[in-house]
């Protein structure tokens, strides 16, 4: 499966709302502690947990719970409203929401569109199937997502012009000091970052689609989540960089977007997308 693939299961969600299979369209960005989405997030969470616990038969919800008969992850609700949930936790979510009857097919479209998405670390997380808990491994340490700098840190395979190929993450920084994308920027007690000290990694994105051309420019995809406008608006999408020129420095190849560079680090080799349970009535 491709990042514009996977991007399409987050826009045309197969769901059940009660016994009706219909589409969710999981569009805009949600990333924690970020307004307006988060708010509204936070509280249909908290809504969501209370009217779910009569339904498993408890005061308030365990990490793991059953209702119906199906076994439930809290871990895995929780991320939905953080921005860091997986296609088969959001149809959860939906189906749990729908039996509490917060949901149905005249409000759903508004309900997801108000309290849900996903960020720009858990659409690549998911993709490559990192942090996504279950009723068996409720804890995941990864479950929260992981961060564009935590990708570049990990140290997988960086690429070089020619090898950058669909599925790598694309790391985009700001500010890199001394050709150098190592040396990070120095977070400051208000949590944003003195780009004087060395790069922010501010976005993650998947290279959806690359086409080298004969003058050694490239045509490049990026599949991602994104609420800032420097990396290209709201929400799930498949944004084209139109024609770059890959620069090698270093060892390390990028591509401006802007007044930012992307840098590249290949697909992790165990990576296997989280998938929604089903995608066809």
């Amino acid at each position: 499966m491709t990042p514009g693939e996977y991007v399409d299961i987050y826009l045309n969600l197969g769901c059940y709302v009660g016994d009706a299979f219909v589409r969710a369209r999981v569009r805009n960005y949600l990333q924690d502690g970020k307004a307006p989405q988060s708010p509204r997030a936070k509280e249909a969470f908290s809504t969501l947990k209370s009217a779910v616990a009569p339904l498993a038969g408890v005061s308030a919800l365990p990490t793991v719970f059953n209702v119906n008969g199906d076994r439930y992850a809290l871990a895995s609700l929780d991320r939905v409203f953080k921005g860091k949930g997986a296609p088969d936790e959001i149809q959860d979510v939906i189906w749990l929401a729908s039996l509490a009857g917060l949901v149905d097919e005249t409000n759903l479209a508004l309900y997801v569109d108000t309290n849900l998405g996903v960020d720009c670390g858990g659409l690549v997380a998911n993709y490559y199937g990192i942090g996504h808990p279950s009723p068996d491994k409720p804890n995941d340490p990864l479950a929260t997502g992981i961060k564009p700098r935590t990708i570049w840190e990990s140290k997988t395979k960086r690429r070089e012009a020619t090898s950058i190929a669909v599925g790598d993450s694309a790391v985009f920084m700001q500010d890199v000091k001394g050709e150098n994308p190592d040396i990070k920027a120095v977070q400051k007690q208000d949590g944003n970052y003195d780009t004087t000290t060395g790069s922010q990694a501010f976005h993650i994105g998947l290279v959806a689609s690359k086409t080298m051309l004969p003058d050694g420019t490239m045509t490049l995809e990026i599949a991602e989540s994104s609420g800032q406008a420097r990396s290209g608006g709201n929400g799930a999408n498949v944004r084209s960089l139109g024609t770059v020129r890959p620069v090698v420095s270093g060892g390390l190849v990028y591509c401006m977007d802007g007044t930012n560079r992307i840098y590249f680090t290949a697909e992790p080799s165990d990576a296997s997308p989280a998938m929604p349970y089903w995608s066809e009535a």
